[in-house]
């Protein structure tokens, strides 16, 4: 696929502002929904595999909002000065792809308790090794050796837990060293919840393109101002793919979170839903009347 020709906003080089700005407010008004729907379900007792999933959903949140931030012509910053390159919100919307992968993995775990329980002390025991792994260059060595110490100590609950000891030795070893988060294999998840492998693949690699600087971050640019920030067809289009694509991401995950609790339905309302930090529009009125007294 010649990536001038990315989804169909891209396919004629000619995208208008009035197309560009209905696919940015469909965004706004999904991330303006599930923003409010996650602050009001935040704090619930839940099964331990979804209560962690409120915990990504939250995450997913946060990358849409940076991404309607950064996206050109929006209405939640004020800004002197417009950046069109689909670098600004590319590795937002992998991290949305990425996000939606594990909420899903949570939210829709087995609901015994045998269960839950291993997904979460496996992500307990990847995010202790990765720590070792990673920040031990800051950290004192009695740091480093307390997070070994709790990382054999997940190790043993792991091994009380019968869901986690039926499981194939290889994905326990693999576990064990710190390869996976996820007790299912990615490619299991993906066709689990729907997704079209090849579709994951290509966005997946395609907005690591831009999130990294590869290959074609670099190539091709300036021709008609791509990649100089300037409004450009291929940036513009490739924005209006990223926005479409994030829209339906984040709708799917809002409507299974909804699923899990019902009564946050009643603070859907679109681009008028409440919750803080957020434009002033969206801010409940006791938090303006607070901030005002404070001032």
């Amino acid at each position: 696929m010649d990536d001038w020709n990315i989804g169909d906003e891209a396919s004629d080089g000619g995208i208008d502002r009035k197309y560009y700005r209905e696919l940015l407010k469909k965004f706004d008004h999904v991330v303006c929904e599930s923003i409010s729907v996650s602050q009001f379900v935040s704090g619930r007792f839940e099964m331990p595999a979804v209560g962690y999933s409120t915990h990504i959903f939250s995450r997913m949140c946060a990358h849409a909002q940076a991404l309607i931030c950064a996206a050109p012509l929006s209405r939640w910053v004020r800004r002197e000065f417009e950046m069109w390159d689909i670098a600004a919100v590319a590795p937002h919307a992998r991290s949305l792809l990425e996000g939606y992968l594990l909420f899903r993995y949570l939210a829709d775990a087995p609901s015994d308790l045998d269960t839950q329980r291993a997904y979460v002390q496996v992500m307990n025991l990847y995010d202790c090794l990765k720590r070792i792994k990673i920040i031990s260059y800051v950290l004192t060595e009695d740091a480093i050796k307390q997070f070994e110490l709790d990382a054999n100590e997940i190790k043993g609950r792991l091994e009380e837990i019968r869901f986690f000891s039926s499981l194939d030795n290889k994905i326990k070893r693999d576990i064990f060293n710190g390869k996976y988060m996820m007790i299912t294999p990615q490619r299991d998840l993906i066709s689990s919840i729907g997704i079209d492998e090849k579709e994951f693949d290509f966005f997946w690699n395609y907005f690591s393109q831009y999130t990294h600087v590869l290959s074609f971050s670099f190539y091709r640019m300036e021709p008609e101002g791509r990649g100089t920030g300037i409004e450009n067809a291929f940036d513009k289009g490739a924005i209006c793919t990223a926005l479409r694509f994030c829209t339906d991401i984040m709708a799917s995950a809002l409507e299974r979170i909804t699923e899990i609790f019902p009564d946050a339905k009643v603070v859907r309302n679109g681009v008028n839903s409440k919750f803080s930090p957020g434009p002033s529009r969206n801010v409940p009125r006791h938090i303006k009347k607070m901030k005002r007294n404070m001032s």
